[in-house]
């Protein structure tokens, strides 16, 4: 999306599989990193790099002005980690977690780990958990046994009809939702 105040994403390294791949050089790339590439086509050394430099100055400035927004696989990995859990539109760089290859069996595609920062209880045996990164999960469900402690590590797994399923440790799975 580009205007006055949207976000043009260029993700390098961030697709892994091939049908991602494939989605991606579909879509048509921004214009200010088409502009960059077509740089290297230019014979004469001089002219080309003068336009490198245009084009390098124009996205500083982009990227200054929050336009662009550049994103290597570690930070995409860990945006993808505190976004899991959300509802959103299929996003070709952050996956649309529909398909089963082994990409998908990364942290943040099909499930989290992550250790409990604070506990609420909301009766019933319902629980409130805030996990260490802030997200916040809520137990649709109660908790029988053992009642989750503060420190204790959480995995929390995508289930069946956009649902999720969360073990803390020595527990027994119970269906979870996100609430911030």
């Amino acid at each position: 999306m580009n205007g006055k105040n949207g976000w043009l994403l260029i993700l390098p390294l961030c697709l892994t599989t091939g049908q991602a791949m494939a989605a991606s050089r579909q879509q048509p790339k921004p214009e200010i990193f088409t502009n960059l590439l077509q740089c290297r086509s230019i014979a004469d050394d001089t002219q080309r790099l003068a336009c490198f430099d245009q084009q390098v100055g124009a996205m500083e400035t982009a990227s200054q002005r929050d336009e662009v927004v550049v994103l290597d696989k570690s930070e995409l990995n860990k945006t993808r980690k505190t976004l899991f859990g959300f509802a959103f539109p299929k996003l070709p760089f952050l996956g649309d977690g529909d398909d089963k290859d082994e990409a998908k069996e990364e942290e943040g595609f099909s499930h989290i780990q992550a250790k409990i920062a604070s506990l609420r209880g909301i009766g019933y045996g319902k629980w409130q958990i805030t996990l260490e990164d802030g997200a916040q999960w809520m137990t649709t469900e109660a908790v029988n046994g053992r009642d989750p402690k503060v420190g204790q590590t959480i995995e929390i797994r995508r289930a069946a009809i956009g649902s999720f399923m969360g073990k803390v440790e020595g527990g027994r799975a119970v269906r979870m939702k996100r609430v911030s």
